[in-house]
C-alpha cells in the first residue's frame, strides 16, 4: 500500500509564524521501500502552518499565519487558487489567522474568522455562512468528530491571559459549550469511532505580556480525554516538569493509544487507551555528532531564543528552556502520521530536516529521509545559512 505523507513548511527558525509558507510531500511506497521528497514553496503568502486534505483527497488546503486562503494540488503541489479573508474581518492579533480548517465535503469547509466559526463553499468563496460563535479567546487545532456532528478544538492564550479551554461546537444546533482545563491547549486527535478527542497541553509564557513571541513555560504538562457529547473531562494525566512533554503539534489517536511528538524536548509520547496512567517515550534527540553536523541549525535556535528573550530580565526563562530541551540544540518533530495501514509512524524532525520512518507499533527506526536545505529554493539565505524547511503540522493521504 502506497501513500503520501503530507507535511507544512514555516521556514528556518523558530517563529513559525512569520516565516516562509510551503508544502513538503513524501511519497512512500514500503513494497519497494522507497521513500521520495517533494517540496514546494509559495510566494505571497507567510507563516505556513498546517495541511488539510478534502475527503477524496483532490485537494489540499495549506493553512497560514497570512489571512489568507490557500489551495494545492496534492498530485503536483501546484497552486490552485487563493483568497484573502481579510474582506470579512481584519485579525486583532499577529497570530489570528485560519490556520486549520475542517473539511465538510469536497466542496464546503468551515474555519474560524473572528469570533465566529464560517462555512466556505469552493464554488463560491466570496459568500460564506457564518455558523455561529465558537466560544473561545482563539481556536487553533480543529478536528471533526468521528460521527460528524461536533467540531473539537484548541484554544490560544491571548493578550495577558491564558485560554485554559478547548470548545465543543455542534453543527446541528451551531451552539458551542467550552470545556474549562487547568491549562492551555492547541492540538488534540480524534479517536478514530468514538465523539472523544485527546488533548495535550502547550503552556508557554508571555514576553510582557504578550504571547506573540513566546517563551516555553517549564511547569507539569496533561493529556486530556475528553467526551463531545456531554463536553467534558473523562480521564487525564500529567506529566512532571522534568519529565520531556513541553510543547506539541500532532496528535495520533488509534483504538489502543495516543501517540503525540513533544516539540521542545525532542520525544514522542504513548499513552495506553486501557489505563491512560502511564506515558512512555521515544527520544528523537540527535546524538552530539549529529547535532555538530547540523551547527547551522543551533546557532540558528541560539541567535533566535536570545532575540526573542528579554535578556537579562528573563534569565531564568532561558535557562528553563534549555532544561526542557534536555541540552538539545535542534528542535524535535512536529509532523506526525502513521500509515493507512498502521504498519508505518512518520515523525517529520523539524531539526534534523528529514523525515524519521518507524515500524509501528513497536516504534523501531525503518529509514530516515533527509530533505533538501532551505537555501535550495532560497539562495539568498546563504551557504551557512540554518537549513530547515520548517516542519509543521502533517497529514496522509492513501494511494489507489
Amino acid at each position: 500500500m502506497s501513500f503520501d505523507f503530507f507535511i507544512a513548511l514555516d521556514g528556518h527558525g523558530l517563529n513559525g509564524f512569520e516565516g516562509f509558507a510551503g508544502i513538503a510531500r513524501l511519497h512512500c511506497d514500503p513494497e519497494r521501500d522507497a521513500w521520495e521528497p517533494e517540496v514546494k514553496f509559495f510566494d505571497g503568502i507567510a507563516g505556513g502552518h498546517a495541511t488539510q486534505l478534502s475527503p477524496s483527497g483532490k485537494l489540499g488546503f495549506l493553512g497560514n499565519l497570512s489571512q489568507q486562503l490557500l489551495f494545492f494540488d496534492p498530485r503536483t503541489l501546484a497552486e490552485v487558487a487563493r483568497f484573502s479573508t481579510l474582506r470579512f474581518r481584519a485579525p486583532k492579533l499577529f497570530y489570528e489567522s485560519q490556520t486549520h480548517v475542517v473539511w465538510l465535503d469536497d466542496d464546503s469547509f468551515v474555519t474560524a474568522i473572528g469570533a465566529e466559526f464560517w462555512r466556505f463553499s469552493l464554488a463560491d468563496l466570496e459568500h460564506p455562512e457564518p455558523l455561529g460563535a465558537h466560544g473561545v479567546t482563539l481556536p487553533h487545532a480543529i478536528k471533526r468528530s468521528p460521527s460528524g456532528k461536533y467540531l473539537m478544538y484548541g484554544a490560544m492564550d491571548v493578550d495577558h491571559t491564558y485560554a485554559n479551554q478547548i470548545g465543543i461546537f455542534d453543527l446541528a444546533s451551531g451552539a458551542a459549550r467550552i470545556v474549562a482545563l487547568p491549562a492551555t491547549a492547541w492540538h488534540l486527535g480524534s479517536h478514530p469511532t468514538r465523539d472523544v478527542c485527546y488533548v495535550p497541553t502547550q503552556r508557554c509564557l508571555p514576553q510582557d505580556g504578550d504571547f506573540t513571541e513566546y517563551a516555553i513555560a517549564h511547569f507539569k504538562n496533561y493529556l486530556f480525554e475528553i467526551d463531545a457529547a456531554s463536553a467534558r473531562v473523562t480521564r487525564h494525566l500529567a506529566i512532571p516538569k522534568d519529565m520531556p512533554g513541553a510543547l506539541t503539534s500532532d496528535v495520533v489517536v488509534t483504538n489502543d493509544e495516543v501517540v503525540y511528538n513533544c516539540c521542545a524536548s525532542g520525544v514522542l509520547a504513548r499513552v495506553r487507551l486501557a489505563d491512560f496512567s502511564h506515558v512512555s517515550f521515544i527520544d528523537e534527540r540527535p546524538r552530539p555528532r549529529d547535532q555538530l553536523r547540523n551547527w547551522r541549525v543551533g546557532v540558528g535556535n541560539l541567535v533566535e531564543t536570545l532575540s526573542r528573550v528579554n535578556l537579562p530580565d528573563a534569565t531564568h526563562w532561558f535557562l528553563k528552556a534549555m532544561r526542557i530541551t534536555g541540552g538539545s540544540a535542534l528542535d524535535g518533530s512536529y509532523g506526525l502520521g502513521l500509515s493507512p495501514d498502521q504498519r508505518f509512524l512518520l515523525s517529520a524532525h523539524r531539526g534534523l530536516n528529514e523525515v524519521i520512518v518507524y515500524r509501528y507499533p513497536e516504534l523501531r527506526v525503518h529509514a530516515r529521509v533527509p530533505f533538501p536545505p532551505m537555501r535550495a529554493f532560497y539562495k539568498h539565505l546563504g551557504r551557512f545559512a540554518d537549513t530547515r524547511l520548517g516542519f509543521h503540522h502533517a497529514t496522509i493521504k492513501e494511494l489507489a
